[in-house]
């Protein structure tokens, strides 16, 4: 059949995305410089000498080739993580005042990798190396999306379906509380996938037995496998916003009843024909078509660079409140007839006569832009109510999240949102090498991994969650900033798009959740 790629079943953009400069900007090895082999871009081993020395604190070669990150490690062509083939650094003190500028160097080096080694970033079959920059799939430009923005963009994650009865099913530190009694459970993480017809996604970390991941967006009809033996892809973010659509609509994470609507519309068909945003629906070609333009479809809907700080621009100081409290009717106890405003000719402005409870009623049939427009025709829509301005944000940007009360969906991202494979990867092997060192003194090897996790745990740091305080926010800035900056905030962009098509999902869940 050829490369073929599966997608994410929420948002139907692929994992394999890759990145690239702009031509010419710097000099590239080719595959005979002895740094980059067309079959095994970086050949190297771990450095067995760290296992004697179970506090060696691991330090970074950077002068190996090391995979640039945008979401987690790069995978090489024979499946290997070029981070996990990497040397570990021998004799590295001295050398940290050169560290930034390697790192740039290396930065670069592996963009550039990635772009002429196109099968080591979609695990697909051979692409002439000639010409790659002018190709439709030669990724998207580094000039137009930052590492920032994309994070995330390559990692995929499964629900799998439990193999052993509930009573055995093993939670572990990670387990989300929904996981523990369904039939459904997540798997770890990977950075990129493989074509239909080479292999099976392998996941990070092996969770209840499982490190590989049979998936797919239809059922292929393989004799003596059922809709429940393979996993569904996504995107932990693309997750993340059908848990909060979820609690909303269901009042919990429906998990069964999403896996019950994915195994009714389980085809080619179904899955070909879900309405989904036409920029989408053009990039789903053979290989995912990187066009100019639609970086946005890749940019991380959670964690949007420059978001918090103009949402944060609006909240007033405490104590102060905004220029209107939510349940005012009008801005003062003054008529609107009588308010100075010399912008707007009295004589004509026939809308400032009407009652205050009409102009509100008018108000909520119009949009922002036709309420900017009428507050510029009529001195009256001049200066609206704060909670005018609060209504529009919530009715015109359901998915601003950051505009909702606590009590109407509590939330909080799951780690799998802030973590990548490559980040993971780094945890096990620190493990892996402090637990062997423990069993060749006096530990069994049972107590060495224990006390391995005990010391490498598998922390994530999450980002602060903006929430803003109704009555001290002023909601007009909220919306007319998001609005001003609507260009750059990509990842904005990509929740919009986002949570329609999860949506659409919650609406088809429905006919099932009886």
């Amino acid at each position: 059949m050829g490369y073929s790629e599966f997608y994410c079943h929420f948002c139907g953009v692929s994992f394999n995305i890759i990145f690239r400069l702009e031509s010419g900007e710097l000099d590239v090895p080719g595959p005979h410089d002895g740094q980059c082999d067309e079959t095994d871009p970086i050949n190297s081993t771990d450095d067995d000498d760290t296992a004697q020395d179970p506090d060696y604190q691991f330090q970074r070669d950077y002068e190996e080739n090391d995979p640039y990150e945008y979401d987690s490690d790069y995978e090489s062509t024979d499946g290997m993580s070029l981070d996990e083939e990497a040397h570990e650094k021998e004799g590295s003190e001295g050398n940290s005042g050169d560290a930034n500028t390697d790192s740039e160097r290396q930065m670069y080096y592996n963009w550039v990798l990635q772009t002429f080694d196109p099968r080591s970033a979609t695990r697909g079959d051979p692409q002439p190396h000639v010409g790659y920059f002018d190709s439709p799939m030669s990724g998207y430009s580094a000039d137009a999306i930052s590492p920032e923005e994309a994070r995330g963009c390559r990692t995929a994650q499964f629900l799998v379906h439990k193999t052993a009865p509930r009573d055995q099913w093993q939670a572990d530190q990670l387990h989300e509380p929904w996981e523990i009694d369904g039939d459904w459970s997540l798997s770890g993480i990977c950075d990129g996938t493989p074509s239909r017809d080479t292999d099976i996604p392998t996941v990070w970390p092996v969770r209840n037995g499982i490190e590989a991941v049979e998936t797919d967006n239809v059922d292929m009809g393989v004799q003596a496998t059922s809709p429940d033996d393979i996993a569904m892809p996504f995107h932990p973010w693309c997750f993340d916003i059908f848990c909060r659509q979820s609690k909303i609509q269901f009042q919990r994470i429906n998990v069964s009843r999403l896996m019950t609507w994915r195994n009714a519309e389980f085809d080619w068909a179904a899955f070909g024909s879900f309405p989904r945003a036409k920029e989408v629906k053009a990039s789903q070609e053979q290989w995912w078509s990187h066009d100019p333009g639609t970086e946005y479809l890749v940019s991380n809907p959670l964690y949007v660079p420059g978001l918090p700080e103009i949402l944060l621009s609006a909240v007033k100081d405490e104590g102060k409140g905004a220029s209107y409290g939510p349940d005012d009717k009008t801005r003062s106890s003054q008529s609107p007839t009588k308010r100075h405003s010399p912008s707007h000719n009295s004589q004509a402005d026939l809308l400032s006569v009407l009652p205050a409870e009409i102009q509100l009623m008018i108000i909520d049939y119009l949009g922002s832009s036709d309420i900017t427009s009428l507050s510029i025709a009529s001195r009256a829509f001049a200066e609206l109510p704060n909670s005018v301005w609060y209504r529009l944000v919530r009715r015109e940007m359901p998915w601003l999240w950051e505009a909702w009360d606590e009590s109407e969906c509590k939330h909080r991202p799951s780690l799998w949102t802030n973590i990548t494979t490559a980040e993971i990867k780094s945890v096990i092997r620190a493990r892996s090498t402090y637990a062997k060192a423990l069993s060749e003194d006096v530990y069994t090897e049972h107590a060495a991994e224990r006390v391995a996790e005990y010391r490498f745990p598998l922390s994530v740091i999450m980002p602060d969650q903006v929430k803003l305080p109704r009555m001290n926010t002023e909601w007009r800035r909220v919306l007319v900033q998001i609005q001003l900056n609507w260009g750059r905030l990509k990842g904005l962009q990509n929740r919009q798009r986002i949570w329609v098509d999860v949506e659409e999902v919650v609406r088809r869940i429905r006919k099932f959740d009886v």
